[in-house]
Protein backbone atom coordinates (compact mmCIF):
# COMPACT_ATOMS: atom_id res chain seq x y z
CA UNK A 1 0.00 0.00 0.00
CA UNK A 2 1.57 3.68 -0.43
CA UNK A 3 2.56 4.96 2.23
CA UNK A 4 1.21 8.56 3.40
CA UNK A 5 4.76 9.83 2.84
CA UNK A 6 5.01 9.23 -0.47
CA UNK A 7 1.54 10.55 -1.56
CA UNK A 8 2.58 13.38 -0.27
CA UNK A 9 5.62 13.76 -1.48
CA UNK A 10 3.99 13.08 -4.82
CA UNK A 11 1.19 16.14 -4.28
CA UNK A 12 4.25 18.14 -3.32
CA UNK A 13 5.45 17.76 -6.77
CA UNK A 14 2.25 18.62 -8.99
CA UNK A 15 3.06 20.77 -11.82
CA UNK A 16 -0.89 22.60 -11.66
CA UNK A 17 -2.74 21.79 -8.55
CA UNK A 18 -5.47 23.94 -9.92
CA UNK A 19 -5.94 25.53 -6.07
CA UNK A 20 -6.69 21.86 -4.53
CA UNK A 21 -3.38 22.17 -2.86
CA UNK A 22 -4.59 23.37 0.41
CA UNK A 23 -7.58 20.92 0.20
CA UNK A 24 -5.26 17.95 0.02
CA UNK A 25 -3.15 18.83 2.97
CA UNK A 26 -6.65 19.27 4.78
CA UNK A 27 -7.52 15.70 3.86
CA UNK A 28 -4.13 14.53 4.62
CA UNK A 29 -3.77 16.17 8.09
CA UNK A 30 -7.53 15.11 9.21
CA UNK A 31 -7.65 11.52 8.00
CA UNK A 32 -4.00 10.55 8.06
CA UNK A 33 -3.45 6.98 5.80
CA UNK A 34 -7.20 6.33 5.94
CA UNK A 35 -7.27 9.07 3.07
CA UNK A 36 -5.40 6.29 0.65
CA UNK A 37 -7.98 3.65 1.02
CA UNK A 38 -11.26 3.82 -0.72
CA UNK A 39 -13.16 1.90 2.82
CA UNK A 40 -11.16 4.61 5.19
CA UNK A 41 -13.53 7.47 4.21
CA UNK A 42 -16.08 8.71 2.42
CA UNK A 43 -13.24 11.44 0.92
CA UNK A 44 -10.39 9.66 -0.22
CA UNK A 45 -7.79 10.03 -2.92
CA UNK A 46 -7.86 8.72 -6.19
CA UNK A 47 -4.90 8.38 -8.93
CA UNK A 48 -6.04 9.20 -12.81
CA UNK A 49 -4.28 9.00 -16.20
CA UNK A 50 -4.79 10.82 -19.31
CA UNK A 51 -3.86 8.95 -22.46
CA UNK A 52 -3.07 11.29 -25.61
CA UNK A 53 -0.92 10.85 -28.98
CA UNK A 54 0.80 14.16 -29.73
CA UNK A 55 1.09 13.12 -33.26
CA UNK A 56 -2.91 12.79 -33.91
CA UNK A 57 -3.83 15.12 -31.33
CA UNK A 58 -6.04 12.82 -30.15
CA UNK A 59 -6.95 11.67 -26.30
CA UNK A 60 -8.16 8.37 -24.99
CA UNK A 61 -11.26 8.05 -22.94
CA UNK A 62 -13.69 5.89 -21.47
CA UNK A 63 -17.19 5.97 -21.29
CA UNK A 64 -17.73 5.24 -17.74
CA UNK A 65 -20.30 3.11 -16.39
CA UNK A 66 -21.21 4.39 -13.26
CA UNK A 67 -20.16 8.07 -14.58
CA UNK A 68 -22.32 7.96 -17.67
CA UNK A 69 -20.30 10.30 -19.10
CA UNK A 70 -16.55 10.26 -20.92
CA UNK A 71 -13.22 10.92 -19.17
CA UNK A 72 -9.90 9.71 -18.32
CA UNK A 73 -8.97 6.52 -16.81
CA UNK A 74 -8.66 6.28 -13.10
CA UNK A 75 -9.86 5.12 -9.90
CA UNK A 76 -9.03 4.28 -6.62
CA UNK A 77 -5.77 2.65 -4.77
CA UNK A 78 -5.21 -0.46 -4.20
CA UNK A 79 -3.26 -2.98 -2.16
CA UNK A 80 -0.72 -3.53 -4.44
CA UNK A 81 0.28 -0.05 -5.40
CA UNK A 82 3.55 1.59 -4.56
CA UNK A 83 2.73 4.84 -5.77
CA UNK A 84 0.14 7.21 -6.67
CA UNK A 85 1.79 7.35 -10.12
CA UNK A 86 1.56 3.31 -9.95
CA UNK A 87 -1.96 3.36 -9.29
CA UNK A 88 -2.37 6.05 -12.33
CA UNK A 89 -0.52 3.64 -14.17
CA UNK A 90 -2.54 0.47 -12.99
CA UNK A 91 -5.82 1.92 -13.75
CA UNK A 92 -5.12 3.41 -17.31
CA UNK A 93 -3.90 0.06 -18.41
CA UNK A 94 -6.54 -1.75 -16.54
CA UNK A 95 -9.50 0.57 -18.39
CA UNK A 96 -7.91 1.06 -21.77
CA UNK A 97 -6.65 -2.51 -22.28
CA UNK A 98 -3.60 -1.18 -23.87
CA UNK A 99 -0.30 -2.90 -23.06
CA UNK A 100 2.24 -0.46 -23.22
CA UNK A 101 2.56 3.83 -23.03
CA UNK A 102 5.25 5.19 -24.57
CA UNK A 103 5.27 7.47 -21.51
CA UNK A 104 3.71 8.07 -18.49
CA UNK A 105 4.42 11.27 -16.40
CA UNK A 106 6.75 11.51 -14.03
CA UNK A 107 4.94 13.69 -11.69
CA UNK A 108 1.42 14.97 -11.31
CA UNK A 109 0.11 17.17 -14.11
CA UNK A 110 -2.78 18.34 -11.80
CA UNK A 111 -4.90 17.99 -8.60
CA UNK A 112 -8.34 17.97 -8.39
CA UNK A 113 -11.44 17.86 -6.24
CA UNK A 114 -14.61 16.93 -6.69
CA UNK A 115 -18.30 15.14 -5.05
CA UNK A 116 -19.75 12.17 -6.13
CA UNK A 117 -23.43 11.36 -7.07
CA UNK A 118 -25.05 8.20 -5.16
CA UNK A 119 -24.07 5.65 -8.01
CA UNK A 120 -20.56 5.65 -6.19
CA UNK A 121 -21.99 3.90 -3.09
CA UNK A 122 -20.11 5.31 -0.01
CA UNK A 123 -17.93 7.24 -1.95
CA UNK A 124 -18.71 11.29 -1.64
CA UNK A 125 -15.72 13.27 -2.70
CA UNK A 126 -12.51 12.08 -4.45
CA UNK A 127 -9.24 13.73 -4.67
CA UNK A 128 -7.82 12.90 -7.85
CA UNK A 129 -3.77 13.19 -8.74
CA UNK A 130 -3.76 13.33 -12.60
CA UNK A 131 -0.62 11.71 -14.23
CA UNK A 132 -0.09 11.92 -18.20
CA UNK A 133 0.59 9.17 -20.73
CA UNK A 134 1.36 8.93 -24.46
CA UNK A 135 0.26 6.37 -26.46
CA UNK A 136 -0.34 5.46 -30.06
CA UNK A 137 -3.65 6.14 -31.44
CA UNK A 138 -2.78 2.67 -33.64
CA UNK A 139 -3.19 0.73 -30.58
CA UNK A 140 -6.57 -0.67 -30.04
CA UNK A 141 -8.04 -0.29 -26.60
CA UNK A 142 -10.38 -2.42 -25.31
CA UNK A 143 -13.44 -1.67 -23.23
CA UNK A 144 -13.46 -3.52 -19.09
CA UNK A 145 -16.19 -4.08 -17.26
CA UNK A 146 -16.19 -0.23 -15.46
CA UNK A 147 -16.77 1.34 -18.86
CA UNK A 148 -19.49 0.87 -21.70
CA UNK A 149 -16.47 2.36 -24.90
CA UNK A 150 -12.89 3.54 -24.75
CA UNK A 151 -12.40 5.58 -27.81
CA UNK A 152 -9.70 7.98 -29.43
CA UNK A 153 -11.00 11.03 -29.46
CA UNK A 154 -9.23 14.54 -31.60
CA UNK A 155 -8.31 17.19 -28.94
CA UNK A 156 -10.83 19.65 -30.97
CA UNK A 157 -13.90 16.96 -31.35
CA UNK A 158 -14.58 15.82 -27.82
CA UNK A 159 -17.66 13.91 -26.80
CA UNK A 160 -20.93 15.80 -25.77
CA UNK A 161 -20.96 13.33 -23.25
CA UNK A 162 -17.90 14.60 -21.16
CA UNK A 163 -17.59 15.24 -17.99
CA UNK A 164 -19.19 18.56 -17.03
CA UNK A 165 -15.73 19.48 -15.47
CA UNK A 166 -13.74 18.17 -18.06
CA UNK A 167 -14.98 19.92 -20.74
CA UNK A 168 -12.55 23.07 -19.26
CA UNK A 169 -9.97 20.75 -18.27
CA UNK A 170 -9.25 18.54 -20.65
CA UNK A 171 -7.61 20.88 -23.19
CA UNK A 172 -5.86 22.67 -20.38
CA UNK A 173 -4.64 18.62 -19.43
CA UNK A 174 -3.90 17.60 -22.79
CA UNK A 175 -1.29 20.61 -23.33
CA UNK A 176 0.24 20.09 -19.43
CA UNK A 177 0.60 16.18 -21.13
CA UNK A 178 1.60 17.28 -23.96
CA UNK A 179 4.79 19.83 -22.84
CA UNK A 180 5.66 17.65 -19.96
CA UNK A 181 6.36 14.55 -22.78
CA UNK A 182 8.83 16.81 -24.56
CA UNK A 183 10.34 18.20 -21.85
CA UNK A 184 11.37 15.10 -20.79
CA UNK A 185 10.48 12.25 -23.39
CA UNK A 186 12.03 8.99 -21.83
Amino acid sequence: MIALSTARDEVAHTAHTSGFAEAFAGLFESRGASALVRAGTSEHVTASCLVVDPDTEAVLLNHHRRAGAWMQFGGHLESGDVSLRDAARREATEESGLDRFRWLSPGPLELHVHDLAGDFGTCRRHFDVVYGAVASARQNPAVSDESLDVAWFPIDELPAALMPDLVTRLPQLYRATVAAHTADPR
